[in-house]
């Protein structure tokens, strides 16, 4: 029964996923970001209900099956279950992960050397569970995120686990302990096995001249050459002998933050239009960049999503500062984001284009020569290049050059556009 179920999940979710293989992109314009977080949510507590039921069969069932038919296939439904929860913005399900290591440590030996993705089993499994959460799926909106696990699936065959390789940062994973691998510089135990993705990159190599060139590999099938070509190039970086690393010191804070949500409402406070907020939330470090913020609840009923715009102001502090949303993990009884400032001191100015006026927040200090950033909502823009700014009791003259691309699609309730003041 729970394997039947499995079967047809699977197949409900490749046929009803808005990015596929064999269909490339079809979206129903009725079905906007909202919707979309609805059936994501409900792909995740599906993939939930098989991993239980798998889990439900009895310890002698699992034994007689039989060549672990059974085995392998809770494994996937653990994997899966792991996959669509980072999709969906979860932290690493702790109980997933402890499952998922008990099955391979019945599989191999504590202390086995390697393991290799090219050789169907729990060990595979494993494997690619390993791979989804070091690419950071819950930082992707959800067309992106599917394109990544495409190209992850693609990749198993290359991937395995193994010894530590001195000087570069790696998932390490303790089959004794069990758990969400931990990203480190070495191992120390005999159980702990290192993530090494490097023998995939000859492969990525290779797509990426391809896609470059203008060419679809079929593996790819109906995948949209840009968007597998930005997954390339994002998963050699994820994934090379130097990978992104932190920039900027981090400083443990406990202070509190009140918070706008969306450019409507920050324009609002900004205008001096709402005097209290309902949002208090809790800062955990700070650094030039960005801050790490704990949220216990929201009173919209939903949590801001990656690429959300964000006012924030301290509580013991003056004026706000504008930042948007690069991470989210969601716990049961409350939430992490991590935070990209784009603006300390946003301003809310008008635009004339000598058609009509738009307000907006200028994100910079305006310096003649020099450019500046200006948020606008989603269908407001200059009918001209040249448009004047209203700003500190004057006007200034400011030239088009272009718009900032937003890398969380262009359902985020804002757009980012540059003029150079005249």
């Amino acid at each position: 029964m729970a394997s039947a179920f499995d079967d047809a999940l699977r197949t409900a979710i490749e046929r009803a996923a808005p990015l596929s293989v064999a269909r490339g992109v079809e979206r129903d314009p009725s079905r906007g970001a909202n919707w979309w977080g609805r059936w994501l949510a409900g792909v995740r507590d599906a993939s939930m209900a098989v991993c239980d039921a798998y889990w439900c069969i009895s310890p002698e069932a699992l034994a007689a099956a039989g060549n672990g038919t059974v085995r392998l296939r809770l494994a996937g439904s653990l994997v899966e279950a792991i996959k669509w929860s980072a999709c969906d913005r979860f932290s690493p399900d702790e109980v997933l992960w402890q499952r998922l290591s008990g099955l391979l440590v019945e599989t191999v030996s504590a202390d086995a050397g390697l393991i290799v993705g090219d050789v169907p089993g729990v060990a595979r499994e494993f494997l690619r569970a390993v791979a989804y959460h070091s690419v950071g799926l819950d930082q992707l909106e959800l067309d992106r995120a599917l394109a990544m696990v495409h190209l992850v699936d693609t990749c198993v065959p290359f991937l395995s686990l193994g010894s530590a390789v001195s000087g570069a940062p790696q998932y390490v994973i303790d089959l004794g302990a069990g758990g969400a691998p931990q990203r480190r510089y070495s191992t120390g135990a005999v159980s702990q096995l290192c993530f090494a993705p490097w023998g995939a990159d000859e492969l990525l190599v290779g797509f990426e001249r391809q896609l470059a060139e203008g060419n679809v590999p079929l593996v790819f099938g109906k995948l949209p050459r840009e968007l597998m070509l930005e997954a390339v190039r994002r998963l050699r970086n994820q994934w090379s002998r130097t990978p992104p690393v932190r920039l900027r010191k981090r400083y443990a804070q406990d202070a509190t933050v009140e918070i706008t949500r969306g450019l409507m409402e920050l324009r609002q406070v900004l205008a001096g239009e709402v005097r209290q907020l309902a949002r208090v939330w809790r800062v955990c470090d700070l650094s030039r960049s960005g801050l790490q913020i704990r949220a216990a609840s929201d009173p919209s009923g939903a949590w801001p999503d990656v690429g959300e715009l964000l006012g924030v102001r301290f509580t013991d502090g003056e004026g706000w500062q504008l930042a948007v949303v690069r991470r989210l993990q969601m716990w049961p009884d409350h939430a992490r984001l991590g935070l990209e400032l784009v603006s300390r001191h946003p301003v809310l100015v008008v635009l004339d284009d000598g058609r009509l006026s738009i307000e907006a927040l200028l994100c910079d200090q305006p310096a003649r020569g020099e450019a500046v950033r200006l948020l606008l909502g989603p269908e407001e823009a200059v009918g001209t290049e040249t448009v004047f700014m209203k700003h500190g009791g004057g006007v200034l003259k400011l030239r088009l050059l272009g718009e900032q691309p937003s890398p969380f699609g262009d359902a985020r309730g804002y757009r980012l556009q540059v003029f150079q003041v005249g």
